[in-house]
């Protein structure tokens, strides 16, 4: 079972978390602090799996603080004063933590390493156009320590790969194995404060986007120029290392990841 830390200044949240039946739905009781600085000291002290906050005005600054420098990989939760909507929170992190700390195969994978793959998943999931309830991922994205915004606007593009057939043809596994590629050695995930998510749709559909980091400025023009640039870089080193075309079909800025909704995907 996992065990919880909740920070939060509201006596309701505090004493309705200790109503919880933590044991059915697979975690120990929380710790319960009142306090950046206890919550704080509390991560220092005792082996957490997740945290979850919730602070009136400037009062988890601190917390907010240390968790985003000095516990990045740490899972972080959603409280809220609607318990019905908290017990659904607390179920999809037991089901994401269960996740987190399953065997995906013979190969030994640590925390991080399971964290990337698990994010890696569902941002295909977004850009294939799977994903109907957006809130629910956004609290995934965050359990898993993923800051992209959900409310800024992104650039999508849709890339055509003539030689995807003969491509598929000649490898085993093709189109999983060429989406890991273009993510781990050309694309990338995070560059230059922006993260880049890729999806294989078939064999000549691949469909890129650049998404911005939550919480920071985003001049509009500049994320568009750096996005061009580094997708064109890696159509051409993608050219030079696999010996494969891609062209740029289409690309534009979309409103927000809720733009990405099922009636869009093909």
């Amino acid at each position: 079972m996992y065990k919880l830390l909740l920070a939060t200044d509201q006596e309701v949240i505090r004493q309705t978390f200790q109503e919880y039946p933590w044991n059915r739905m697979g975690f120990h009781a929380p710790l319960i602090v009142a306090s950046s600085e206890e919550a704080i000291d509390a991560l220092s002290s005792h082996a957490i799996d997740a945290v979850g906050y919730y602070f009136e005005k400037k009062n988890g600054v601190k917390l907010s603080s240390y968790l985003r420098y000095d516990r990045p990989s740490m899972a972080i939760f959603s409280v809220t004063m609607d318990t019905e909507k908290q017990l659904l929170v607390l179920k999809e992190l037991a089901e994401m933590m269960n996740r987190l700390h399953s065997d995906f195969s013979d190969e030994p994978y640590d925390d991080e390493a399971m964290r990337t793959l698990l994010k890696d998943e569902l941002t295909r999931r977004l850009l294939s156009g799977k994903v109907e309830d957006f809130a629910m991922a956004e609290r995934q994205f965050k359990v898993l320590r993923s800051h992209i915004s959900f409310t800024r606007p992104c650039m999508v593009y849709e890339l055509d790969m003539p030689q995807g057939d003969v491509y598929v043809s000649l490898h085993f596994n093709a189109l999983e194995r060429l989406e890991r590629a273009l993510r781990n050695n050309f694309f990338g995930r995070l560059i230059d404060r922006v993260y880049y998510a890729v999806a294989v749709l078939s064999p000549r559909h691949i469909r890129v986007a650049a998404i911005p980091r939550a919480g920071e400025e985003q001049d509009l023009k500049d994320f568009e120029q750096r996005a061009n640039a580094h997708v064109e870089d890696s159509i051409e080193r993608i050219k030079e290392f696999l010996d494969l075309d891609i062209e740029v079909l289409h690309s534009g800025i979309i409103e927000n990841l809720k733009a990405l909704s099922p009636a869009s995907a093909e």
